[in-house]
């Protein structure tokens, strides 16, 4: 059921404001228009517009004030989140950066306060307008907001996504997150693509795609309208197949110009309509045209999701606007909140709003974390592990086991005494985490125990505990530290949203390889007082190095690898999804990757190395190296297979820069200690001179 939540009691002030608000309409929608004429786009427009002013104010600006006198009558907050929306709209530019952005917002609230003063404040009792400038000064703070967190975000799409925005805005500023919106809107397909192409050069966090909302494929549309619900099924067919091509089309440069997560609406395929009697009978009259069309559609794109995903990787997500309107009732749905030529804000975008919620939140917070360090007592399980029997939450500890499936490592922090630990009749077992800090001590201090074992960052960790006070120490302690409620169900539904977001991890169970690798610090020892000594104990690890150039399935990996990656990486590079994939089909270019295992397992890959042959110059790109292969001589052996590569190719030298970082000074002898030589602005090592060989306890294998 939607809810509206009231945001104070409608009383005399909300009452009087609600009437001077509608008897000055005009003067406030002036004040509001004139607080944007520092925006060039709205000046050029109004200067534009001064011959038909009243016609402008009233498309443009009339929903300003008509949204706030709603909810000064009523209370409702919808009606103060669709006035934040038509704020976000207005104060929208695509130019500029986001110093300039802020400073226009700032600029913008200023003008308003000033000039809605000028109108209101002697027309209203003190109580009123007290009342007033504390609401306006809440969606100021709204809008001008600074979070640690941004989300930029692109839509594409018809106006689907001002019925959408208004209500998520806030709930995604209370979890850090400021969402920065672009749009791509044009209705026609071949416009469409070009203004995709021109944002190809921003950076998104996240695409929404809705290809059949609304009246964005006026044909398919139309299925819904009076006039067609007699269409034959070879007519509906024919809408549908045309419409699918079109956004096929366009479906397939979205994902070659996007490497970040596109989320796709599916069709609903609702009837908006002001008048409830109407809406029903337009539905009931259009029923088998649009289920027919719908159905189609909906299974051509789900087919197409699947097969795009299994091609490369998990890149399109599918969003089930369909599902949520049968939810929630298609006629409900269907209904308008205020109607306008201009504004038109539906119901149907409202329900929508919580999985866009979702996906941002999962998106900033969730999607790049390592590791879920638990308590237990009343977060895993049901009572106190020492006072008797528990009742395990089998739900929750098969969620976190989803996750581990798909790379997400766990560990426990719990103040318990380790004895009374057991998981008999659970879900999960010892075997699942990879580190246990199970003691009487201070939680704080168990997560440093977790971070050292690990040599991991705490900004890559989740704690998750069931007491607030626990949470807000960890909090004070670890301030990038992403805490999170156990007793708050929105947790664990968030965690199953994370699971099903996330690919499978077909490279390795990350949780077996930090066991593994304790196992392997535990067996090469510190104490090694020779290099005889150091030779055999690494020949005993039986070390195995697999050189590959890479494969289509690689290349996910292969640029996390080089995001991921900042002690060993020459240059302090990165990259993306899109450049990797380029360097892969581009035949100057070389793009190779090291697989490692020894005795005690698969390390995967651990080694990534870019090069471009130009001429008789092979230039080093990234080269990248894993922490966990530190010391075993990886890098040297892709190096001379390098050397070995421009030979073949008739390449005369090699050139590379190290760039210094913060982090990556356990590369900065590599160049020189593989014979290069630096120069003013980058190193040099002749092909064909002498090199270091591989070193001994290696086993190279090189693959085509």
């Amino acid at each position: 059921m939607l809810e509206t939540s009231v945001a104070r009691e409608a009383g005399p002030a909300s009452q009087e404001l609600s009437r001077g608000l509608a008897l000055h309409r005009k003067s406030v929608a002036e004040a509001f228009a004139a607080a944007l004429v520092v925006m060039p786009r709205w000046k050029l427009l109004m200067d534009r517009e001064r011959s038909a002013w009243d016609e402008f104010l009233q498309a443009h600006f009339f929903a300003f004030v008509d949204y706030l006198s709603h909810y000064f009558a009523e209370g409702d907050s919808t009606y103060k989140q669709l006035f934040i929306g038509e704020k976000m709209k207005a104060l929208y530019d695509s130019e500029g950066d986001d110093t300039a952005r802020d400073a226009q917002t700032e600029a913008v609230n200023a003008a308003e306060c000033q000039g809605l003063a000028a109108v209101l404040k002697d027309a209203l009792s003190p109580a009123a307008w007290k009342l007033f400038v504390s609401e306006l000064e809440s969606v100021h703070a709204v809008l001008a907001a600074k979070t640690n967190k941004t989300q930029r975000v692109l839509l594409i799409g018809d106006c689907i996504f001002l019925d959408i925005l208004p209500f998520i805005v806030s709930e995604l500023l209370a979890a850090g997150i400021k969402v920065v919106p672009d749009y791509a809107t044009s209705k026609n397909p071949l416009e469409l693509r070009d203004q995709l192409r021109k944002l190809s050069d921003r950076k998104f966090d996240l695409v929404f795609f809705s290809p059949f909302s609304y009246d964005f494929v006026p044909a398919y549309s139309e299925l819904a309208e009076w006039q067609r619900s007699n269409a034959s099924a070879d007519a509906v067919t024919k809408v549908v197949e045309n419409a699918w091509r079109d956004t096929q089309i366009t479906l397939d440069l979205v994902t070659d110009l996007f490497d970040c997560p596109v989320h796709v609406h599916n069709s609903a395929a609702i009837v908006r309509e002001e008048n409830s009697t109407k809406r029903f009978l337009k539905l009931k009259a259009t029923t088998r045209v649009r289920h027919a069309a719908k159905k189609k559609i909906n299974t051509l794109l789900t087919g197409y999701i699947d097969q795009k995903n299994q091609g490369s990787f998990k890149h399109l997500y599918l969003l089930d606007e369909n599902r949520i309107a049968q939810e929630f009732g298609e006629s409900r749905a269907g209904a308008y909140y205020y109607r306008t030529a201009l504004q038109h804000p539906a119901v149907h975008g409202r329900i929508l709003a919580p999985l866009y919620v979702e996906a941002v939140y999962i998106n900033a917070h969730l999607l790049k974390k390592k590791l879920i360090v638990c308590d237990l007592d009343n977060t895993l399980w049901e009572g106190v592990i020492g006072e008797g029997p528990v009742r395990h939450y089998h739900e929750r500890q098969a969620t976190l086991k989803g996750l581990k499936l798909k790379g997400v490592v766990l560990a426990i922090n719990s103040k318990n005494d380790p004895v009374n630990v057991h998981w008999r009749e659970g879900t999960l077992g010892d075997q699942d985490f990879v580190c246990s800090a199970v003691s009487w001590r201070p939680k704080v201090q168990g997560m440093k125990q977790i971070q050292e074992d690990l040599n991991l960052k705490t900004k890559d960790f989740v704690f998750v505990d069931d007491r607030e006070d626990e949470l807000e120490l960890m909090r004070t302690a670890y301030p990038d530290l992403l805490c999170l409620d156990a007793t708050d169900e929105k947790t664990w539904q968030r965690f199953g949203l994370w699971r099903n977001l996330l690919e499978d991890d077909g490279e390795m169970d990350r949780t077996l390889m930090y066991q593994q690798r304790e196992v392997r610090k535990a067996f090469v020892r510190d104490d090694i007082a020779s290099e005889e000594e150091k030779t055999a104990l690494f020949r005993s690890l039986g070390l195995k190095l697999t050189i590959s150039p890479a494969k289509p399935g690689d290349l996910k990996r292969i640029a996390e690898l080089i995001n991921r990656t900042n002690q060993f990486n020459l240059e302090g590079s990165r990259t993306s999804l899109k450049e990797v994939t380029e360097w892969h089909h581009s035949p100057e270019h070389l793009v190779l990757t090291g697989q490692t295992s020894d005795r005690f397992g698969d390390m995967g890959t651990t080694c990534v190395a870019v090069a471009r042959i130009n001429g008789a110059e092979m230039e080093l790109l990234p080269f990248v190296l894993s922490c966990r292969v530190f010391g075993y001589g990886i890098e040297r052996s892709v190096m001379n297979h390098l050397k070995a590569l421009a030979q073949r190719a008739g390449v005369d030298r090699i050139v590379g820069r190290y760039v210094p970082t913060p982090h990556n000074a356990p590369c900065k002898d590599f160049l020189a200690d593989n014979g290069f030589e630096e120069g003013a602005e980058r190193w040099t090592a002749q092909v064909g001179a002498t090199q270091a060989p591989n070193v001994e306890w290696l086993e190279v294998v090189v693959t085509t």
